[in-house]
């Protein structure tokens, strides 16, 4: 059985630009969901730090979440974040274990 993979992102905003990134990152979920192989995508405001949020999926596979960098609907968020972000993106790329 092939391992599932989750990705989670730390994404933080330059200061007024949260609602922003906060757009940008809801439509670029709306388009992953659609691929194939996503399982999941979830949006998580960082409760701790301001002007910071998590995106976290869960994909059938890493060959599946590998495809997902080549869309345009990614491309295209990446090169919108660019000017909005305080830092670079943090991307967290682990294999998930499924618990019975």
């Amino acid at each position: 059985m092939e391992t599932q993979v989750f990705t989670v992102a730390s994404l933080e905003a330059k200061e007024g630009k949260f609602e922003e990134l906060k757009q940008i990152v809801a439509d670029l979920g709306k388009g992953t969901r659609e691929e194939k192989g996503n399982i999941e995508y979830l949006i998580i405001e960082d409760p701790t730090k301001p002007n910071t949020l998590f995106s976290i999926e869960k994909w059938e596979s890493k060959e599946e979440e590998a495809k997902h960098w080549e869309t345009t609907h990614l491309k295209n968020a990446l090169s919108k974040l660019e000017t909005l972000l305080a830092k670079d993106v943090a991307i967290y790329l682990n294999k998930g274990v499924q618990v019975f």
